[in-house]
């Protein structure tokens, strides 16, 4: 016992200056019960795997949080539009659906409760011309079924009136979208984790897993950056890996054909110089199949505006963030729909990010959320196809996962 006192004291006054992995060991001396070294290990520190953590920490779970890249939040949390969607589009009764409402609303109460900036800007979805004044009363009607009916029909007048640069023929106005800092979302996260005693684990990636009969845990085999392995006991594991989720599945031995992935990039334009100044988001009429929610205007809490994401398709899984220049072209034809004034050299490249899609080729895929008891591994979840709107969703994805497997 004294040694294992030791050991802890010179860990946790050491500046946390040492291999990560022996910090680990020195946490595991202190805290284990039950034989198990953790009770929960998160694998990726997304905004989704920030939120599991912190709902099974703030429940006093001992948690590790395994993470490939040196530091949170590098991959689909942070290379996105930032905003709050309000559960408009997704069938009622889909994950997507239900935790995109529930997200919203936990958001909205978080954010100013733990100092993470965001605005309630509200959202015109308009129609770029009188054929799709129709689809807007079925989306109206969808998000009505789904739960949402803080949706209202608006003039082409009445949008002109707060959005005097937008042309259209009329649209509807959603008062609960907004935009949100991510990274200081996630910061926020990642600080309420350490509070609760979670642990992060950088530059590591899990190797295997194996079950432990005897315990009914299992036995996980980390790398790290060195390529140096270590054994960990655990009695739960929550894949939040993001774009590499299919992957990790494999790792674990619950993998099968619905949980592929395919990488499917959305690329940003803005302008050179600043010409707009915009108060709303403003969208146009989703792609069809939901593929896509069109090229549409975002702001940021900087009043900065861009113009995206597209839909690219990627020839394979690798993480490409440069962007052609050619799509310029269909980037501006896009937005002439609505913004006439603009021209075509107003509009330079500015980001990419990488949707995790799922590969299937179904009209709607909803979040793969799964316990995989059925498979053998009870304990073990996969979020897999955590796509937009997972950031707004991503808060009650931490409930949600929570309450599968506390």
């Amino acid at each position: 016992m004294f040694f294992s006192l030791f050991l802890y004291f010179s860990c946790k006054f050491s500046d946390y200056n040492i291999n990560p992995l022996l910090r680990v060991s020195c946490f595991i001396y202190v805290y284990s019960k039950n034989n198990m070294d953790f009770d929960v290990l998160i694998i990726g520190a997304g905004v989704v795997g920030l939120a599991v953590a912190e709902q099974f920490t703030r429940h006093h779970y001992k948690v590790l949080i395994a993470e490939k890249e040196p530091k949170i939040g590098t991959g689909v949390s942070s290379r996105n539009s930032e905003v709050i969607h309000a559960g408009i589009y997704y069938p009622k009764d889909s994950l997507k659906s239900a935790l995109c409402l529930r997200g919203k609303h936990l958001l909205y109460e978080y954010c100013p409760q733990n100092k993470v900036g965001f605005n309630k800007t509200g959202k015109f979805i308009i129609a770029t011309s009188k054929d799709e004044l129709l689809l807007l009363e079925k989306i109206k009607h969808n998000a009505s079924e789904a739960g949402l009916n803080e949706l209202f029909l608006t003039t082409q007048q009445e949008i002109k009136n707060l959005e005097p640069d937008i042309l259209c023929h009329g649209g509807l106005f959603s008062p609960s979208s907004g935009i949100l800092s991510a990274h200081e979302l996630m910061e926020s996260l990642k600080q309420k984790v350490e509070a609760n005693n979670g642990d992060f684990l950088f530059l590591s990636t899990v190797k295997a897993i194996e079950k432990n009969s005897q315990s009914d845990g299992y036995l996980v085999e980390i790398i790290d950056s060195s390529g140096e392995a270590t054994e960990i006991e655990v009695s739960k594991i929550v894949n939040c890996a993001g774009l590499y989720s299919d992957e990790v599945a494999k790792v674990l031995g619950v993998f099968d054909d619905s949980y592929k992935i395919k990488f499917s990039k959305g690329n940003y334009f803005k302008f050179a110089k600043p010409k707009y100044l915009f108060r709303h988001l403003i969208y146009p009429v989703p792609l069809p199949k939901l593929h896509g929610l069109g090229v549409h205007v975002t702001i940021d809490l900087n009043g900065q505006v861009k113009f995206g994401p597209d839909v690219e398709s990627m020839s394979g899984n690798i993480e490409d963030y440069s962007i052609d220049e050619n799509r310029r072209e269909s980037f501006y034809i896009a937005i002439k729909k609505y913004l006439p004034e603009i021209s075509l050299d107003e509009l330079v490249p500015d980001m990419t990010g990488i949707r995790p899609r799922l590969a299937s080729e179904n009209e709607f895929n909803d979040f793969i959320i799964n316990e995989e008891s059925s498979k053998g591994f009870p304990g073990i979840v996969n979020c897999i196809g955590i796509e937009s709107p997972g950031l707004t969703a991503s808060l009650a994805i931490g409930e949600f996962v929570f309450d599968k497997i506390k």
